[in-house]
């Protein structure tokens, strides 16, 4: 017979209610004995016992066995079971927490703050030797916090940690004012005149200060191109200064010639945590709280996290979340297993905290965390701090989201805790690849916006045609001072259009008083009819305006209805806009079709002609894929990937490069079966490979001794025709990079000048000895170049320099000529990338940026003669390559998986719409776009 059960323990409580239940549940399955329950739920008989006993809440695994075993509703039980652990918590409370969670570590966590002691003093050693140092890794490996609770408390000198934001200049002055005491408005003057006035204030207040500026990426995904520019001159003006910079954002610090030169030979990396720092980091926290952490438990974290660079943020919360679930004075595995484990345990506490809010809130809780990402240029999204005067959120769903710790609030401005938010909890994700083209939209009309006030609301900064409809259709994403940005805009269209309106009403009551003249004087019947023609021409061009117009609104939603709209409106009149709607809408409708679903990486490389691609697929390999009639079809495997692949020009062979940094050459001919040809000398980063002359240009990394820091970057060339790599010399004492000409006789040899006045250029011919020498050289004056492209034939090179394209003439290397600039005519918004290709006739050169793809002719020495502009869905366009004689194909490094074909032959499109019934305008279609035109043929 089996024992009665001993009495519940504790009070009558939440707790006590729930184990009663428990047994009633017991008793309705018929009061099976713990040894038959223990059968059914696989867990020992005095755990189900104790689950039942009332002294403490067991585990949700042992909850939902029991109650399974004895067939009750799990769901039910969950709730149940969530709602008293809830209440635990609360009562427990966390602020005692050993952990930081999703918050970096600051100067006051120091005692808590271990596994980085290696690493803080490499970084102390470097900033005590070197005026600049740069700290690299990847988000969530840790940068902030060994900058801020390693090195600030131990570097022994003052330091100022601050963050540059959206107006580094600003930053500066307000920072240094408070210590200082002076006025931080006379500071920022002061400022304002000239950068390096920021070293002269620090001597003055203390030299020995160490500027730490965190998260500096910022000056690239917040700042404009201007302040951006003010606040490296300041940094490298002389002050002692530490950046902590996201490893991705690495080549846009060498945009910088002043940075580049900076960070030679001092930066240290920010890698993954060994597996003893992890344990370390994990216990020691804990004991210092008088805390165990289980063994079971440490073994599972340091398996979980080993070797990944961006989990400590992740690792950190989960943390939080199991100490909220301790049980008397040790950290167990079960409950970590509760908190939802490492991959879940954010994406959890917010999914937790989303659906505690009410309906409204949570609308509001969305457009929050969308206005709190700054999107990826060409790199991964970001967290974007936002000023309070710009947000209209009640403070209850602040409150909420600050004390669960997702958001951080400080006086003046809101931001994410951490980015690991943004790549842990799903629904975020979801949020913003559904509204990422409306984020893109959006950001614009907020800088927009920003330049509207600066300037006194000056009405030429207002928005008008597509970007006017395209902003309004955000909704509520709109923010109050963009509402009143885009209500002056829509006032001064209107304003606008009935001007153009009383014009074409004047022209034509002109033309009826000169038909009625007709009637007296004959002898003007042909100057009446001359007008007639201008009236209608002018009338007919309005309409084709306005109808292209309407077809880019449709571009993003309904790309066919676009397509057809743009056609009917091209074939009334072939205005330039109706051209670039029906180019960019024809584009969009192919679009949806060519999209790469396998590969992960979230950059794959496309081959020159756009057929070939490599990614990395679900595995963690290289692997190939070709594009056939707008289908990817899956081909051969080409091993572990790592830092990126690079084609051939002629598209024969790929790079491919490992975790290491270690080059591979592969011959994909056969792309189902590619064959391994040799690995080159690492770590580096193939440049170019040239299949002509057999030259591999690369970008040589060294390291220091512990591997932490890269100490130097430098141009290599090698010669692979024998099967083994052989270092070919490239002319000239040093060099910043070097190109091949695709024909392979030419190097392009770049030097930075001192001091980032400007670069030269140095040609050199290269024989079949690979003995080179410099024929010729020209000057660029600007302060970066951002690529630098050779023409197919090897006639023209251009050299992207910030907003400007300088296009120069090769063909005869010995006297190089400038063919032409272009300056003023590239769309660019403030840290858009920009892509340059030239056609495969080497006579087009297309220019895209902010989404847009302007293709243009270069038949006549110093003329850009436009062909066509393409408007596309990505906002991001970092790579461009030809396909065919006429086509190109865009890639975004937001959107890597997907591919934008486009061509600007306007006669080609034309005809391949009208044989595809899907494009036909038809008689109701044209009535509603043009209700006083008679029907014309689209498809004469």
């Amino acid at each position: 017979m089996p024992r009665r059960e001993r009495p519940i323990g504790g009070d009558e409580g939440a707790l006590s209610q729930f184990a009663g239940d428990l047994r009633r549940l017991r008793e309705s399955a018929g009061r099976p004995t713990y040894r038959e329950l223990a059968r059914l739920a696989h867990y020992s008989p005095a755990a189900l016992s104790e689950a039942a006993g009332g002294r403490k809440l067991p585990s949700l695994a042992v909850t939902l066995a029991y109650v399974g075993a004895c067939e009750g509703d799990l769901t039910e039980w969950e709730e149940r079971w969530r709602e008293i652990a809830a209440c635990e918590r609360s009562e427990m409370g966390s602020t005692n927490s050993p952990y930081v969670g999703l918050q970096a570590f600051q100067p006051e966590d120091v005692d808590r703050f271990f596994g980085r002691e290696q690493l803080t003093e490499e970084l102390i050693a470097a900033v005590r030797t070197r005026p600049f140092v740069g700290v690299f890794g990847a988000s969530g490996s840790g940068k902030s916090s060994v900058l801020r609770a390693g090195l600030v408390p131990r570097i022994g000198a003052p330091a100022l940690v601050f963050t540059p934001g959206v107006h580094p200049a600003d930053e500066c002055a307000v920072r240094l004012a408070g210590l200082t005491g002076e006025s931080a408005v006379r500071l920022k003057q002061e400022l304002d005149a000239d950068p390096a006035n920021l070293h002269l204030r620090i001597r003055q207040w203390n030299p020995d200060l160490v500027l730490v500026v965190d998260q500096f990426e910022e000056v690239f995904t917040l700042a404009s191109a201007e302040e951006r520019e003010w606040f490296v001159r300041a940094l490298t003006s002389g002050p002692r200064v530490v950046i902590g910079v996201r490893a991705d954002f690495y080549g846009h610090c060498g945009r910088h010639p002043a940075l580049v030169e900076a960070l030679r030979g001092s930066q240290v990396l920010v890698g993954p945590m060994t597996p003893d720092e992890l344990r370390r980091a994990i216990t020691e926290p804990a004991a210092r709280a008088g805390v165990k952490v289980e063994t079971a438990l440490v073994a599972r974290l340091v398996a979980d996290v080993t070797g990944q660079a961006a989990a400590l943020p992740l690792v950190s919360h989960a943390l939080v979340e199991t100490w909220q679930r301790r049980r008397g004075m040790a950290l167990a595995l079960s409950s970590y297993e509760e908190a939802g484990g490492l991959e879940h345990a954010v994406a959890r506490t917010a999914e937790t905290v989303f659906r505690s809010f009410a309906a409204a809130e949570q609308s509001a809780a969305r457009l929050l965390f969308l206005r709190l990402i700054a999107l990826g240029d060409g790199t991964e999204d970001t967290k974007r701090r936002v000023p309070r005067g710009e947000l209209d959120v009640d403070d209850s769903v602040l409150e909420g989201l600050a004390s669960a710790r997702l958001i951080s609030i400080d006086r003046d401005a809101v931001e994410l805790t951490h980015e690991a938010l943004i790549r842990s909890w799903p629904r975020l994700r979801d949020w913003i690849a559904e509204n990422r083209e409306r984020l893109r939209v959006h950001r614009q009309l907020v800088d927009a916006t920003a330049v509207w006030e600066a300037d006194g609301r000056d009405p030429d900064a207002l928005y008008r045609g597509v970007r006017l409809a395209q902003a309004k259709a955000l909704g509520d994403l709109i923010g109050w001072r963009e509402r009143e940005f885009l209500t002056a805009s829509a006032e001064l269209e209107r304003e606008h259009d009935a001007s153009e309106r009383l014009h074409t009403h004047r022209l034509r009551q002109f033309v009826a008083i000169l038909a009625a003249v007709v009637l007296v004087l004959a002898g003007t019947v042909v100057y009446a009819v001359i007008i007639q023609r201008e009236a209608t021409r002018a009338a007919n061009n309005a309409m084709s305006h306005r109808g292209a117009m309407e077809a880019m609104m449709l571009l993003n939603s309904s790309p066919h209805a676009a397509a057809r709209t743009a056609l009917a409106a091209y074939s009334l009149t072939p205005t330039e806009a109706a051209r670039d709607a029906l180019l960019s809408s024809y584009a969009a409708s192919k679009r949806a079709l060519v999209e790469l679903t396998g590969p992960v990486d979230e950059t794959p490389a496309i081959a020159p002609g756009g057929k070939v691609v490599v990614g990395r697929d679900n595995a963690g390999k290289y692997r190939l894929w070709s594009l056939s009639g707008y289908a990817f079809t899956t081909r051969g495997e080409l091993g572990p990937s790592g830092g990126g692949a690079v084609f051939s020009a002629d598209g024969r062979y790929v790079v491919t490069h490992d975790d290491q940094y270690t080059p591979l050459l592969w011959d994909i001919s056969d792309l189902d079966h590619p064959r391994r040809v040799m690995a080159l000398p690492g770590p580096a980063f193939i440049r170019d490979v040239n299949p002509s002359t057999g030259l591999v240009v690369a970008t040589r990394m060294s390291r220091s001794p512990t591997g932490q820091t890269w100490t130097g970057f430098s141009p290599a060339l090698w010669d692979i025709r024998t099967g083994e790599p052989k270092p070919v010399a490239v002319p000239g004492a040093s060099s910043d990079d070097v190109v091949i000409s695709p024909a392979g006789g030419l190097l392009a040899i770049i030097r930075l000048r001192t001091g980032g006045a400007g670069f030269s250029v140095d040609l050199a011919r290269i024989g079949d000895d690979r003995a080179s020498r410099t024929v010729s050289s020209f000057d660029v004056d600007a302060t970066a170049a951002e690529s630098f492209t050779f023409s197919p034939d090897g006639r023209f090179v251009a050299v992207l320099v910030g907003n400007r394209l300088e296009v120069w003439d090769v063909s005869t290397p010995e006297a190089p000529q400038h063919w032409g600039a272009m300056s003023g005519m590239i769309a660019r918004d403030t840290n858009d990338p920009i892509a340059v290709a030239f056609g495969a006739d080497s006579g087009t050169i297309v220019v895209a940026s902010a989404g847009v793809l302007r293709t243009f002719g270069l038949a006549v020495p110093g003329s850009f003669v436009e062909l066509g502009t393409v408007t596309s869905n990505l906002d991001d366009i970092s790579r461009v390559t030809f396909q065919g004689e006429r086509g190109f194909v865009a890639q975004s490094q937001k959107k890597p998986r997907e591919l934008f074909e486009f061509t600007v032959d306007v006669d080609a499109v034309v005809l391949s719409m009208c044989g595809d019934p899907s494009y036909h305008v038809s008689d109701e279609d044209w009535k509603a776009l043009f209700p006083e035109v008679p029907r014309k043929s689209v498809c004469e």
